[in-house]
């Protein structure tokens, strides 16, 4: 089932044209613009800060994230052997925060990634064919979304347990229906496009449509909501592991650090300081680099 064309074919000599092409040099523009926005560089800057730590935790001169120093317990404070100190267990502090950004940067954007695709896929076949594929598809995110996030993840977690793939799949499940909103609604205004309306004279497939004509053109939006959406993931892994839900220790997590520290907050507040900075760093960088690419797409 296609969607009728609005427009006479005399009507889409000028929209025939516009495609694939225009999308090529679209995109690069985007990018190429990407300095000029100060907003968005400084939010990708604290984001490859992190990267890059990440990637040399291997090389850098620290203890193993899980190894326990039982002289440091009674002096936890930071000090020379302890950069940053340790957590009540003994555990360095500094590498604790190295390790668990490793954590954080693969499950966050690999989460995202998911529910991208998920939620892109019903956004577009919601959009493309309205009746009762529409009406499925907004039904189910409607349900889905009826529910509190913070309850539904923790519903799911404790259902199912803890570990780094139920988060991914409990990420998945409640963010693909609000990025599915958000396609289907792209996509039905796209779908009235002259362009869209020559790809259906020239007999192009409807999976070519979505993917190639459809798509490519809600990447603005998209690209914003992505950036945005990884932030908000980042303090979902963040407020998993502080509930006790998160990353199964001994491995490192911001969150877990967090509520490991607080029994110790009035005597040694940077027990739970330091991971705290490190989220909240991470999440603004986000957040930055989503204003600043949502100001450039908004300039083309």
């Amino acid at each position: 089932m296609r969607p009728t064309p609005l427009h006479a074919p005399s009507d889409l000599a000028a929209g025939a044209t516009i495609g694939v092409e225009e999308i090529a040099t679209a995109r690069p523009s985007l990018l190429k613009r990407l300095p000029s926005s100060g907003v968005a560089m400084t939010g990708l800057g604290i984001i490859l800060f992190w990267v890059i730590v990440a990637l040399i935790a291997p090389l850098l001169p620290l203890p193993s994230p899980t190894a326990q120093d039982y002289l440091a317990i009674a002096h936890p404070a930071p000090g020379l052997h302890h950069l940053l100190g340790v957590d009540p267990l003994g555990r360095d502090t500094l590498s604790r925060l190295v390790w668990g950004a490793r954590v954080v940067l693969v499950v966050a954007p690999l989460s995202v990634l998911v529910a991208y695709i998920v939620g892109a896929t019903m956004g577009l076949l919601a959009g493309f064919y309205p009746g009762f594929v529409d009406a499925v598809i907004s039904r189910t995110s409607d349900v889905i979304l009826a529910f509190p996030v913070v309850v539904l993840y923790v519903v799911l977690i404790a259902a199912v347990g803890a570990s780094a793939l139920n988060i991914v799949v409990a990420v998945v499940l409640a963010s693909a229906p609000a990025v599915s909103r958000i396609v289907r609604g792209l996509a039905m205004q796209l779908a009235r496009q002259d362009f869209v309306a020559a790809a259906h004279l020239r007999r192009e497939t409807a999976l070519f449509i979505m993917a190639i004509e459809i798509l490519p053109n809600c990447r603005g939006p998209l690209i914003t909501d992505f950036c945005l959406r990884l932030g908000y993931t980042v303090i979902t892994i963040g407020t998993l592991g502080f509930l006790g839900l998160g990353i199964p220790p001994p491995s490192p997590d911001w969150g877990g650090m967090v509520q490991q520290a607080t029994p110790m907050l009035t005597v040694f507040p940077e027990m739970a300081l330091f991971p705290v900075i490190a989220l909240v760093s991470l999440v603004l960088g986000f957040n930055l680099l989503a204003d600043g690419l949502n100001e450039l797409s908004r300039a083309d």
